[in-house]
């Protein structure tokens, strides 16, 4: 018993006539006939009581025909997933995210829906040392984070590079003279820095900064998480420094200024696996971030 015999069974009982069904399959009425004799005598039953001019569907019968229009059926839903999939306008979009960089992901994302409603999209978030190795294991298709010394390996998405600034609690009220500080200022109040990570130079090019600026800064938490670090800023425990683009926090809780003596900026990227085969779905959004990646901007107030 195969899937066309299954089609033909069921062709014959909906149109309840051998010779309508042959008519409708585009097939004679004779090769018909015997498929319908080669099912039955396969199942060891018989399936239809044909008489003269009427027929009648046999119990076994009713059994096939059931469980054929629910086969056929689903076979028709996974063609139509399939087809969906292969355009890209259903499946499964599997990003990682790191925390500077979910607010980028967010505008991405809203976007993409808009084109693509059907795609269900799967965020993993984490900091680079952890998508890295979910991209490796297949966890994820795609990452958006801060460019990475060491990404050889990976197709790279270049965004709009950003520019640090100092994040500080309003609580603190105006605490610096003007909106640019520099690192004598800041040497002054307890500090929560973003953790050293492997791949990004930040957490040394600040400790220099401090040193060619002639101070030391009041390191009193470091976390690699930049959520925790703005949570902990919020509530009034210290100030950090972090890229412009990433907040994670009603901004009404914060005080932006604008850091002097500090050039180094950090740019985002999405990567892939370099020659790895990705979905359609992760295709089209790469292919949607490439073409809108100028545009996405964020001014702070």
């Amino acid at each position: 018993m195969d899937i066309k015999q299954l089609h033909y069974f069921k062709e014959i009982v909906d149109q309840e006539s051998i010779s309508k069904a042959a008519l409708n399959l585009h097939i004679a009425q004779p090769p018909l006939s015997q498929q319908l004799k080669k099912l039955e005598m396969e199942l060891g039953t018989t399936l239809i009581y044909r008489y003269r001019q009427k027929w009648e569907l046999t119990e076994t019968g009713h059994i096939l025909y059931q469980y054929a229009k629910k086969l056929l059926l689903s076979l028709d839903d996974v063609k139509r997933q399939i087809e969906e999939i292969e355009k890209g306008s259903a499946g499964t979009l599997r990003i990682g995210v790191s925390s500077a960089c979910l607010n980028l992901l967010v505008d991405y994302v809203s976007i993409y829906r808009k084109q693509f409603p059907d795609v269900k999209i799967s965020i993993e978030k984490g900091n680079s040392e952890e998508l890295l190795r979910k991209l490796d294991h297949k966890e994820i298709e795609v990452a958006l984070l801060l460019r990475l010394e060491h990404s050889a390996h990976c197709d790279v998405l270049a965004l709009k590079q950003q520019e640090y600034v100092v994040v500080c609690p309003r609580s603190w009220g105006d605490i610096f003279s003007s909106e640019h500080v520099t690192f004598q200022d800041l040497a002054e109040h307890p500090f929560i820095m973003l953790a050293a990570m492997e791949g990004h130079s930040y957490y040394e090019n600040i400790l220099k900064a401090f040193q060619e600026a002639h101070t030391t800064p009041d390191i009193v938490m470091e976390s690699k998480d930049l959520t925790t670090v703005i949570a902990m800023v919020s509530k009034g425990l210290g100030f950090s420094i972090i890229p412009r683009v990433a907040y994670a926090v009603p901004m009404e809780q914060l005080k932006i200024y604008e850091l002097k003596q500090f050039d180094f900026r950090v740019e985002p990227v999405m990567i892939k696996t370099k020659g790895e085969r990705v979905s359609k779905a992760t295709s089209h959004f790469w292919e949607l971030v490439d073409s809108i990646r100028t545009d996405i901007t964020h001014d702070w107030q």
